[in-house]
């Protein structure tokens, strides 16, 4: 493992003992799903991975600021240091007993990405990243592919179905996509697509408002593994917004073409 710092340690370890957790609950226990809101659903490995990671976090470092998704913002820290905690990311897929899911865990030094770390139980992958350092999976290095030709390239888009009214343009993104690359897939895992950007098992990902806790971890990745990452019209994104998030996260070689498909449907 490369020298990396006492949180990105704290958010590596964590992920793995609650992406363990929310395995053994996935494996063994009713899951007691319930609706969160509109098209939205929470089980009790959400409520249990939020505890482990939570409670570590507020015992190591007690003066850090936490946004959880769970239960919003734990507490307001005095350092220069924020967490963001998405327990189990992929809870649709996890209640319905598909593989994509994961817990992502980030931290951010005035209101900067900084690093963190995913962990994708049923496949046992470990992705996590610092500032300057690069991204890596189970301790190997990952870069972004290489292709340059957005005809050739493979895209993930995602939607938060919250907000019926944006349908219609996330629609036209979806055609476009269709029309002008290889093929569009969907995990209903922000953080898991963000992760095979960054491995270069895909080269672009979009997501129309999610939340701070999807993007944290995941735009870091996938710079520090060669990509790179936008909000609409290549705005820079602003990680001070909680909620209604969008990212453009592409292997840098199409950013331009992926992000003129996005913003011409807007």
């Amino acid at each position: 493992m490369i020298n990396i710092n006492e949180r990105t340690k704290l958010a590596i370890e964590l992920a793995k003992i609650a992406g363990k957790e929310i395995k053994r609950i996935h494996d063994e226990e009713d899951m007691q799903t319930k609706g969160k809101g509109l098209n939205d659903v929470v089980t009790i490995a959400d409520i249990e991975s939020e505890k482990i990671i939570v409670n570590k976090i507020k015992e190591v470092f007690p003066n850090d600021t936490i946004i959880a998704e769970e239960k919003g913002e734990y507490q307001t820290g005095n350092s220069e240091y924020s967490w963001t905690i998405d327990p189990l990311d992929g809870t649709m897929n996890f209640s319905r007993k598909m593989p994509y899911y994961c817990v992502s865990i980030g931290f951010m030094k005035d209101n900067k990405p900084e690093g963190g770390a995913i962990y994708i139980p049923e496949i046992d992958e470990l992705y996590y990243c610092e500032k300057g350092k690069g991204a890596y999976c189970n301790d190997k290095q990952i870069k972004v592919s290489n292709i340059v030709d957005i005809n050739k390239s493979l895209t993930t888009i995602g939607f938060n179905n919250r907000y019926p009214e944006e349908r219609i343009a996330f629609n036209k993104v979806h055609d476009k996509c269709m029309n002008q690359m290889l093929n569009v897939e969907k995990l209903f895992s922000t953080v898991i697509s963000l992760c095979y950007v960054a491995s270069g098992k895909i080269e672009a990902h979009f997501e129309l408002y999610c939340f701070l806790w999807d993007i944290c971890v995941g735009s870091l990745l996938v710079e520090e593994a060669g990509g790179k990452c936008s909000f609409l019209n290549s705005e820079n994104i602003d990680y001070t917004k909680v909620d209604k998030q969008i990212i453009i996260a592409t292997n840098g070689n199409i950013h331009h073409d992926f992000e003129k498909i996005i913003n011409e449907s807007f």
